[in-house]
């Protein structure tokens, strides 16, 4: 088993993960190895952030280059909206896929700060059609492990994170899920989501004193 630090589990519950229905049209060769390596690098990159003392723009910029050298954003964002992206406009699309980068690089750079590093092993790696499935747990320090497993796309010769599930939960599911309901509460109108997306990713203002 390798053991890592645990800095990956704040990316656990962002929304930039891809149902194993995002594959590439030609079978990709087994990539187990790679995959663990790959997210063994992806932990060793959140530690670096972490172990710097800088100011929240540098955090959130560190982030982001994590983050989008990671994770299929794109194919995240289109899996998420679900079968609204066939219905959105261009500019409806590309809105959508920038605040949908904001918001999650906004939400957890922050959780950085009070991070508190925990042991994550990685127990093993398989494939699954055209991904590998790198499992993991978490060990938490009030609570049983939690399993974690990151499925590995590799495409055009490179390896992206587009799914995480915990405990057997795709993230991306319960986000599209999300997202709809946001969007059925809005009249069916992909317009509601957008502005709801634009007021999460605005600079919140803090009270004197906090």
């Amino acid at each position: 088993m390798i053991k890592m630090r645990g800095c990956l589990i704040a990316l656990l519950t962002v929304v930039g993960s891809a149902a194993t229905t995002i594959a590439p049209s030609v079978a990709a060769p087994d990539i187990s190895h790679e995959a663990s390596t790959f997210v063994q690098s992806v932990d060793d990159k959140a530690s670096a952030i972490i172990g710097k003392n800088v100011d929240v723009a540098d955090r959130e910029q560190r982030f982001r280059d994590m983050f989008v050298t990671s994770f299929d954003v794109p194919a995240i964002g289109r899996f998420v909206l679900g079968r609204y992206w066939r219905a959105a406009t261009d500019a409806q699309k590309t809105e959508f896929l920038g605040l949908f980068e904001d918001m999650i690089v906004k939400t957890y750079s922050n959780r950085f700060t009070t991070y508190k590093e925990e042991q994550f092993t990685i127990t093993g790696t398989r494939t699954d059609g055209d991904s590998a499935v790198v499992g993991s747990t978490f060990a938490q320090t009030n609570g049983p492990p939690v399993k974690v497993d990151w499925r590995v796309l590799k495409t055009d010769g490179t390896l992206k994170i587009v799914d995480v599930m915990v405990e057997g939960v795709s993230m991306s599911v319960t986000q599209q899920q999300e997202f709809g309901s946001v969007i059925q509460r809005g009249g069916g109108r992909i317009d509601g989501l957008l502005e709801a997306m634009r007021e999460r990713a605005r600079p919140q203002s803090h009270a004197a004193g906090n």
